[in-house]
């Protein structure tokens, strides 16, 4: 069974962190009671060790520390808090610009909603052509021509979409 605690542990540690460890001045009986205890405890010995190393550690950090001056801090805090500000100021003005682009794709929706019959009427005298000879065709080449009118219509309305939709995301999410 080994030994996980010591007594005298908060007497290492604390030697060690007021920097009068490794006990060195012989005439101090405290310290060679100490370090004649960290010589037979390996829980203490452990202690030491580590905590010696830690110490070094924390002094070479604390050493190599730059802290700036107050103006620095008082600066980069002004600048801080201007940032913040006019993020809160522009939190608003941003939902509206959300909210305008939504408008914009409803209204453009709306727009090609309308257009949509509108875009088959100049075909209209072709398939009225058509379907006067559609005896002498059939049937089916008059059901192409509609189905090519209709194609038409769809590539004309998605050409038109994919022309303004860079424009309006363009309005929409631009900062200035």
């Amino acid at each position: 069974m080994s030994i996980t605690e010591c007594d005298r542990e908060p007497d290492v540690l604390e030697a060690v962190m007021s920097g009068c460890w490794p006990p060195e001045d012989t005439g101090n009986l405290e310290n060679e009671d100490l370090r004649s205890h960290a010589g037979r405890c390996p829980v203490c010995a452990d202690l030491a060790t580590v905590a010696v190393v830690l110490r070094t550690e924390r002094d070479a950090a604390w050493r190599e520390a730059r802290v700036p001056t107050s103006g620095q801090v008082w600066w980069r805090a002004t600048m801080r808090r201007r940032a913040e500000a006019t993020a809160a100021a522009a939190r608003p003005i941003t939902m509206l610009q959300g909210l305008a682009g939504a408008c914009a794709a409803g209204v453009c929706a709306a727009v090609i909603a309308l257009a949509w019959p509108a875009t088959g009427q100049p075909f209209a005298g072709v398939a009225a052509a058509l379907s006067q000879e559609g005896q002498r065709i059939g049937a089916a080449a008059v059901s192409a021509v509609v189905m090519n009118q209709t194609l038409l219509s769809l590539a004309v309305v998605l050409g038109a979409g994919l022309i303004l939709s860079p424009f309006v995301l363009y309005l929409v999410l631009s900062d200035e």
